[in-house]
């Protein structure tokens, strides 16, 4: 299993403005942007987008989305009250690469080398998966599929072909 970087549920609560019927958007956007930066600290936020209009109603959930060093990651926002107080969560596990290829060396039954691809980072909803290729020293090569199993990162080999 792999335990990386967890963007757990956190609680905000925004500022009233008077009896707006909606949530400002803005505010929102840097409230997401403040949640990511401990969750991913080596993955800088640039920019965080979320929708326009979201109406101030306790169980409303938007996605917002956030681009950090490049990476696309997308946090669930939902409403806990009327008064327009949020929960922030991501929706997908953030894995860096050398935590997935090591998951794959220490599950190998001889020394291998594995790649995992070219990004510093593999981005995927839980049950989502992705390729490793797995090279032997006799030269056999295998593709390892890894699959997240939840949005903290943790994750498992679930087919070598």
């Amino acid at each position: 299993m792999i335990a990386v970087f967890a963007a757990a549920g956190v609680l905000f609560a925004a500022p009233a403005v008077g009896a707006a019927a909606e949530l400002d958007s803005k505010r929102l956007a840097k409230q997401v942007a403040l949640t990511v930066g401990p969750s991913f600290p080596d993955l800088p936020v640039t920019t965080v987008t979320c929708p326009k209009k979201i109406p101030r109603k306790a169980a409303t959930t938007v996605v917002c989305d956030v681009d950090a060093s490049g990476y696309s990651l997308e946090f669930k926002v939902t409403q806990t009250d009327r008064k327009g107080s949020v929960t922030i969560e991501s929706t997908q596990a953030v894995i860096p690469k050398a935590k997935a290829e090591e998951l794959v060396r220490n599950n190998a039954t001889l020394p291998v080398a594995v790649d995992c691809g070219a990004d510093d980072y593999i981005v995927r909803p839980p049950g989502f998966p992705f390729s490793c290729t797995a090279r032997f020293d006799d030269g056999t090569v295998q593709q390892v599929t890894v699959s997240p199993t939840d949005v903290a990162g943790n994750a498992t080999i679930t087919q070598v072909l």
